[in-house]
């Protein structure tokens, strides 16, 4: 199991239900099986000028396969070693891109201004990063690990209120069997249109 079939599918069932049932646009940072680059997911958003920005994970760890649930991440300096670690993966895919766009290193003091920049959207970051968390733990049986901050590229520059979601472990092979599964995806779904 993948993590792009899994978040694919989460949020083209999430878009369907926004567009559906409340009359929204909905700006896909990629609908199909493509790979874009971090930089560009921000700037597909704010081009669009979008309202709010999600970007959906599926997390994994050679740590322990034990390890499981969702969590919700904001762009702040990451206050433990589980979320930089989750951060410094995620971010890890820029080594996948070609090498046109020059990214910064993100040290506290430099992701301190990035957030600054953002200040103005980050209590409704926050704020949709608890609803999201209270609906999870509402919609499907999984460990709410909670909300936690790090340094996320692909948060980097989000001109609206903004999350990263990780809707569980893959390598964890009873969460990986849950989200193999279509109809478990859409409760992760509803759970992001509910919040």
């Amino acid at each position: 199991l993948q993590e792009k079939t899994v978040t694919l599918d989460i949020v083209r069932q999430l878009g369907k239900m926004l567009e559906r049932n409340l009359n929204v646009k909905v700006v896909y940072t990629r609908e199909k099986d493509i790979f874009i680059p971090l930089w560009k997911r921000t700037q597909i958003a704010n081009n669009a000028g979008g309202d709010v920005f999600i970007s959906v994970h599926a997390n994994s760890t050679t740590k322990s396969s034990k390890i499981s649930g969702f969590e919700t991440f904001l762009l702040r300096v990451g206050k433990t070693e589980d979320a930089i670690e989750v951060a410094k993966r995620e971010n890890s895919v820029i080594a996948l891109e070609d090498k046109t766009y020059q990214y910064t290193n993100l040290s506290d003091a430099k992701l301190i201004v990035a957030t600054m920049a953002q200040n103005a959207d980050m209590k409704a970051s926050e704020d949709l990063a608890d609803m999201i968390q209270q609906n999870m733990s509402k919609k499907i049986q999984s460990k709410d690990r909670g909300v936690k901050q790090a340094g996320f590229h692909v948060l980097v520059g989000a001109s609206m209120p903004n999350v990263l979601v990780e809707v569980g472990f893959l390598s964890n092979e009873n969460e990986a069997r849950n989200l193999n599964k279509h109809q478990y995806r859409k409760k992760i779904a509803t759970a992001l249109y509910d919040s």
